[in-house]
């Protein structure tokens, strides 16, 4: 026996079985890809309908129910809430603003020749001034607001990072937003102090 004869064989058994009738099924629609799933890739992600407005009604419509993952920065979030203030929240994003600057660096030269520059150490000077710049602004954070800005300002995460766990997490928000309300505060005397 030959193994295309074995094939045929097996098949024609198959059909003989029954193996060509259709069981119903239910239509099931495809789970939409949210990307990673572990806990430090959903940090900060918001689980949202990809809805279109329908021009004519001005109604916003969904037909098929897609979702889309959009990732959002906490703090934008909760002053749209009211958790935090706009003091807050602008003082917020003065020191996130500084710190982050201190972790760019400057962009490649153009050309790739040896540059000639009267001053070759232009690139630690611009780094030092951007750590110049978080440290005025850091400075003003008291020893008891430090872990919660440095977790949800800095780090971008929640108030669990700084041991606000559970049902302590409204404590968390509660201390963030004083720690942001006191941070403006002393921001503001600076200003005042130097103007």
């Amino acid at each position: 026996m030959t193994k295309a004869r074995t094939k045929g064989q097996r098949l024609s058994a198959a059909a003989r079985a029954g193996a060509g009738k259709r069981i119903a099924r239910p239509v099931t629609l495809p789970q939409w890809d949210m990307g990673a799933t572990g806990p430090a890739n959903r940090a900060g992600l918001v689980i949202e309908e990809a809805a279109d407005m329908d021009p004519e009604t001005g109604r916003i419509i969904n037909p098929n129910g897609v979702k889309r993952a959009r990732r959002v920065d906490m703090l934008e979030v909760w002053h749209r809430k009211g958790v935090i203030s706009t003091q807050g929240f602008n003082a917020a994003e003065a020191l996130r603003d500084a710190f982050e600057a201190t972790e760019r660096t400057p962009g490649w030269p153009d050309n790739d020749r040896v540059q000639s520059s009267p001053k070759p150490d232009h690139a630690v000077t611009i780094q030092i001034d951007a750590i110049s710049r978080f440290h005025a602004v850091h400075r003003f954070v008291s020893a008891q607001d430090r872990a919660i800005i440095d977790a949800c300002v800095l780090r971008r995460a929640s108030p669990a990072y700084a041991g606000y766990r559970g049902a302590a997490y409204r404590d968390g928000l509660q201390h963030l937003a004083d720690a942001l309300d006191r941070l403006s505060i002393a921001m503001g005397r600076r200003k005042t102090a130097r103007g």
